[in-house]
């Protein structure tokens, strides 16, 4: 009898663990009425699927995946001549996601993730930015055109301006941000070419954060630097 209890609670022990591991994808997307849909991750630089449902009908499409700790996930749908790729920030516990087939990489919203949450302010005004920069890159190119060398040369400094400003405000905002795992992805595609501000990114981070995958990872190439 004692036996069977230590092997009762050992398996409740484990199944609380999974349960806690797990991540549940609720996905709707409008106008999806029949194909594949992959839940995908990065491995090794490629993408890999982690789960995939087939769709035949436009109801709640669940997706899950055993997660270690809060990472970028990508949906793909397997229809032709649409936006086959949604980018969101998962972890542990149900997210919810609301798309439309139509634009479905850029017009879709994200419930339930706090990381997601900070990441979509942070890309949102990244996106500001680089907007920003293209405007100044077409009137280079204009002012190019018609040879006019001083004009050209206040763009191209205005273009310096605004990059030391865009690096300024990621910088800043890792560091505001140290309790999401948004903050360490940030110093490895922004600053991994930087020992300083790796570590200053790196100190900012709680320890969950620092020991989570992302984490893991910027330590690593502060560690090569």
């Amino acid at each position: 009898m004692k036996k069977i209890l230590i092997f009762f609670a050992i398996f409740i022990i484990y199944s609380c663990s999974d349960e806690n591991k797990r991540m549940e994808v609720n996905l709707t997307v409008e106008g999806f009425k029949k194909g594949k849909i992959f839940l995908q991750k990065v491995n090794e630089n490629q993408l890999i699927n982690v789960d995939s449902a087939f769709v035949n009908n436009d109801k709640m499409i669940k997706l899950s995946y055993d997660i270690n700790s809060p990472e970028l996930f990508y949906i793909s749908i397997d229809v032709s001549k649409n936006d086959k790729l949604l980018e969101f920030f998962g972890e542990k516990g149900e997210i919810s996601i609301n798309s439309k087939l139509k634009n479905f990489s850029s017009d879709f919203q994200v419930y339930n993730s706090f990381n997601d949450s900070v990441y979509r302010i942070y890309i949102d005004i990244i996106k500001k930015f680089n907007f920003e920069e293209l405007d100044l890159i077409k009137t280079s190119i204009e002012m190019s055109k018609r040879k006019s060398n001083d004009s050209l040369k206040i763009i191209q400094e205005e273009i310096k301006k605004l990059n030391k400003r865009k690096t300024l405000y990621s910088l800043n905002f890792a560091v505001n941000n140290g309790n999401s795992s948004v903050a360490p992805l940030i110093g490895i595609n922004e600053f991994s070419e930087s020992k300083v501000l790796i570590d200053t990114i790196i100190k900012s981070l709680s320890k969950k954060v620092i020991d989570s995958k992302y984490g893991n990872d910027l330590k690593s190439i502060f560690n090569s630097n």
